[in-house]
């Protein structure tokens, strides 16, 4: 009987390993791409992976290809003679840059832990076609959010008309534009930028390939919901339908006209066009790579009044509530006590500081703790303030905590308001704090209040003897030395000063030192999100994190960044080609986190690896 169940175990061990191996032979990853293209056309780069899920896809060099959309995803399953077959497929739109014949190399990725490799393809670029392009039959690449094809995975027929052609029969149809939710407004006062893509084409995906600038104005995206659904809209007696692909919050910080710039989006139209001899009479569909432009937009920001303006206002534009608080009313010499002041309602609260306020005589006052919890919403930005202050009383006494204010200009009205606090009664009891110097002081760090009963110091009244020469320290090569000090202090302290004129001199200089400096500061808040499993603001980050970089590194301004002139400045500077390529990659993935299922943790982690070895790259490459 042991004998029998020992074979039956080993066999099903051995079936096991076999079973194991055939998944294994089973799993591959694949490129594909047309053989011929003319120069003129755009084509399809596809990568499948089979049998098994991928992350964390790494392309290889495509500097002879423009990339004109993607990455778009399709999944499929496949069931034949009880066999269970999967693949997902990634597709990238490319555009030849001239004619020859070009290698693309191999692509990676990980699947369940393993690094596979694809194939590399040859493409070759043939001269521009004047005549209209014939295409094989493809299967549709793009998870289309967009579009529902009632026979699942097609063919297309053989193409009839150029893309050009194409993209002028519907430039009137697809457009993307900024919509403002106030042309006219306070200096301070929130007002919204919606960016809205219409469209009467079915589309594959989108993309914002180049931000808007928004010189003069403080601004905070808002997170849009993932799963919202477009709207449709009657525009001169056509039907669109209509997505928000972005949104901000908008603060004017000056008066005047202030311009908002134009911003452009990225998407692939799908234009069905009528097919002679087609199969069943059906049409035959051209996948259309588009850039659209959004408008420019200008808004116009009133001044605050002058006439009744506060002494105290400081900057608050919104609707607000203020409240003060003292943690005891009684206390002895230097036991602390906390004095709270929270600021709380809807409007500009990033930009409203620490209030300033004054004690009475024999208090130390401690720089405030600050306590934020702000909202961003599609409504504004909303929220509290609090700054908790450490006084430490050194005299005792009876005082008072004297009332505090706080004035806002409320735009909806049209007129400022002040709320003012209590009084709070404070007694203090003990003895006068040997720290006490009779005055209000204020306090930067702890450290300061450890040396305060060490400042006096024991008064020797006993008359020294100056006739004394044995062991005598005067003309010993010690006190030469100790005299020389400050003469080689000084001399220490104009260089030192030079230097630093000549660096603020070199502002460029300065940027690029600064650079990496501030993008691994960025990197730092990214890894806590990345621990709070927060996927927006740790890819919003990272983005940061990659574009301010650049911006210090290049010397090139944030409003006049964009992904072409930063390739262009990178390739300038001898940066490899395969570096640029993934820094485009990890820009791309943060820029399509919210329009993409959730990321887990492990593809998080990846990417914030992958932001510090480009940093680090890009610093050794960069000359």
């Amino acid at each position: 009987m042991f004998r029998s169940t020992s074979c039956i175990y080993l066999l099903l061990f051995i079936a096991a390993i076999f079973n194991w191996n055939t998944v294994i032979a089973q799993t591959k990853f694949s490129a594909t791409a047309t053989s011929s293209i003319p120069e003129n056309q755009n084509f399809n780069l596809s990568f499948t992976l089979q049998n098994s899920k991928g992350k964390n896809l790494q392309l290889p060099s495509i500097n002879d290809f423009t990339i004109v959309g993607g990455p778009s995803t399709s999944s499929s399953t496949t069931i034949m003679n009880g066999n269970v077959s999967q693949s997902e497929t990634y597709t990238y739109v490319l555009r030849p840059k001239k004619q020859g014949s070009f290698k693309i190399g191999k692509a990676s990725i990980n699947a369940g832990g393993t690094i596979l490799y694809s194939n590399e393809v040859t493409i070759t670029v043939t001269p521009p076609s004047a005549q209209k392009q014939k295409q094989q039959n493809q299967n549709d690449p793009f998870n289309d959010p967009f579009f529902n094809d009632p026979f699942g995975s097609g063919q297309q027929q053989e193409s009839q008309t150029s893309i050009d052609d194409l993209k002028k029969q519907i430039k009137d149809d697809v457009f993307v534009k900024v919509v403002l939710s106030k042309n006219s407004v306070y200096q301070g006062e929130m007002l919204t930028a919606t960016y809205k893509l219409y469209f009467r084409q079915n589309l594959s995906g989108f993309n914002l390939s180049k931000s808007p600038s928004m010189e003069g104005f403080w601004n905070k995206e808002v997170e849009l919901d993932p799963k919202r659904k477009q709207t449709i809209e009657n525009i001169n007696g056509k039907q669109f339908y209509v997505m928000d692909v972005l949104k901000y919050n908008l603060y004017p910080q000056r008066s005047g006209t202030l311009t908002i710039s134009s911003a452009e989006v990225s998407t692939v139209a799908q234009v069905v066009t009528q097919s002679k001899g087609g199969f069943f009479g059906f049409g035959q569909q051209h996948n259309v790579p588009l850039s659209l432009k959004t408008n420019a937009v200008t808004v116009y920001v009133k001044s605050l009044p002058e006439n009744e303006k506060p002494k105290d206002f400081a900057g608050a534009v919104g609707q607000f509530n203020f409240a003060t608080s003292l943690s005891n009313k009684e206390a002895k010499t230097d036991d602390a006590v906390t004095y709270t002041i929270k600021i709380s309602g809807e409007g500009n609260l990033n930009l409203i500081e620490a209030p300033k306020f004054e004690l009475p005589n024999g208090f130390e006052m401690y720089d405030p703790k600050l306590k934020e919890n702000i909202i961003n919403s599609e409504s504004g930005i909303s929220g509290s303030k609090q700054y908790d202050f450490l006084i430490v009383p050194r005299l005792p006494g009876d005082f008072k905590i004297s009332s505090q204010s706080f004035s806002y200009f409320d735009p909806a009205q049209g007129k400022y308001f002040t709320i003012s606090s209590p009084e709070f009664p404070l007694k203090v009891t003990g003895e006068p704090s040997k720290n006490s110097n009779g005055n209000s002081t204020s306090i930067n760090n702890q450290q300061d209040v450890s040396i305060l009963g060490e400042d006096i110091r024991y008064i020797n009244t006993s008359f020294p003897d100056f006739n004394k020469n044995e062991n005598s320290f005067f003309g010993s090569m010690g006190f030469i030395a100790l005299y020389s000090i400050p003469f080689f202090a000084f001399i220490g302290l104009i260089t030192f000063k030079k230097r630093n004129e000549k660096l603020a001199a070199d502002i460029v200089g300065s940027k690029r030192r600064k650079a990496m400096k501030l993008a691994k500061k960025r990197l730092s808040v990214a890894e806590k999100h990345l621990t709070h499993h927060d996927k927006k603001n740790f890819y919003d980050e990272v983005s940061k994190a990659m574009w301010g970089y650049i911006s210090h590194k290049l010397n090139i301004d944030m409003a006049e960044l964009s992904k072409e002139n930063a390739e262009e400045k990178l390739l300038a500077k001898n940066v490899k080609a395969e570096t640029i390529l993934k820094l485009q990659q990890l820009i791309s993935t943060c820029e399509l986190s919210l329009y993409s299922p959730s990321s887990d943790d492990s593809e998080m982690k990846n990417n914030y690896t992958t932001a510090l070895n480009l940093i680090a790259d890009l610093e050794d490459e960069i000359k």
